[in-house]
């Protein structure tokens, strides 16, 4: 091979492995299938213990992200969401047992902790005080991780492994929605820039970079930002004629606003003053967390030009925290003990 085709070769490879993206699966395969959910006429200590699971799994989706035996979040780089030993919250820098950015569901296990996250299946029980789920008209059922009664996979599907199938063998370098491999986090369509180690390390520049859209409408609704996936359960909080604004897309409102920009507000508005560490800095707070129409790359400071668009994980995680409503930040104990993460926006309200 000719010199320069050589190092063109060699330059081309290196791109490409820069480019993987993070979520697809590395190292062997009996990581996590097996051919015959049995060893030496046993099944092995590290398999979950309902098998077989379908397509030769060693495990579901709950047994894979659960760290049964330490606070660790992230374990042989799977990013785990159900600790059963109490993970350090809210995220202190880069410990090893930093919640991730979706939170914890080990609050919504503990004793009165149904408040305090999503009641998945394989984790939780039934949250006993809906009838209907909330923010919308349909009857209560239980979530699961993927697929129509989920948020993970094909939500076209019902069934929750044919939902995920193929994604985590997907090359997922570019997040265009197309797949669900391609889409952010495995949520089918959602679009959003994805943090390395799940936000386990985090600061203004370190982070997940959502996707929102500056709407002029109430009735409008993206279908590749991340409060558009909260709403295809929770939509009254999210969109529909009368259900946010009480006259044209604005103040005064009926319920706080999703996928809105704060650059919208006048210039000299208390929301102009969004801060990180002190108030008025416009770096990027991860605590409350803002969306971009564009995702191409992590902001660490906003401009307020659809760069601070509100979104439902500005005030929630979505898997779990230690705090009713899954809220992110301490609200009910404030000003005592607590935190007014609210102030990151309504700033004159400090």
């Amino acid at each position: 091979m000719p010199k320069l085709s050589l190092i063109c070769f060699v330059l081309i490879m290196v791109l490409m492995c820069a480019l993987e993206g993070n979520a697809r699966v590395k190292g062997l395969c009996s990581n996590c299938h097996t051919m015959h959910y049995s060893q030496d006429g046993s099944i092995l200590s590290e398999w979950g213990k309902s098998g077989p699971y379908r397509y030769l799994l060693v495990n579901d989706c709950v047994g894979c992200h659960t760290n049964a035996s330490g606070a660790e979040t992230i374990v042989n780089n799977t990013p785990i969401v159900y600790n059963t030993s109490e993970p350090t919250y809210p995220p202190s820098g880069s410990s090893g047992t930093n919640t991730l950015a979706g939170g914890n569901f080990y609050w919504v296990t503990q004793t009165g902790g149904a408040p305090k996250g999503h009641n998945v299946a394989g984790i939780a029980s039934p949250d006993t005080r809906f009838s209907t789920v909330p923010g919308s008209s349909a009857s209560y059922y239980q979530v699961t991780c993927a697929g129509a009664s989920g948020c993970h996979g094909d939500r076209s599907k019902s069934d929750q492994y044919q939902a995920m199938y193929g994604a985590h063998h997907d090359d997922d370098s570019i997040i265009d929605g197309t797949t669900v491999g391609k889409s952010y986090r495995f949520l089918k369509g959602i679009l959003g820039k994805e943090d390395s180690d799940w936000e386990q390390s985090v600061s203004n520049a370190d982070h997940n970079q959502y996707k929102g859209v500056d709407r002029t409408d109430e009735t409008q609704d993206d279908p590749s930002t991340i409060s558009h996936l909260c709403a295809e359960c929770h939509g009254d909080f999210h969109n529909g004629s009368g259900n946010i604004s009480s006259g044209t897309w604005g103040s005064p409102w009926l319920r706080h606003p999703t996928d809105y920009d704060m650059g919208s507000t006048p210039s000299g508005s208390e929301y102009r003053q969004y801060y990180y560490s002190t108030k008025g800095d416009n770096l990027y707070n991860p605590l409350v967390p803002v969306a971009s129409e564009d995702v191409s790359s992590v902001k660490s400071s906003v401009t307020f030009n659809k760069d601070t668009i509100i979104t439902c994980l500005s005030c929630h995680r979505a898997h779990g925290s230690p705090y009713d409503s899954i809220m992110r930040w301490d609200y009910k104990s404030w000003p005592g003990s607590g935190t007014n993460g609210c102030t990151v926006c309504h700033t004159s309200k400090d």
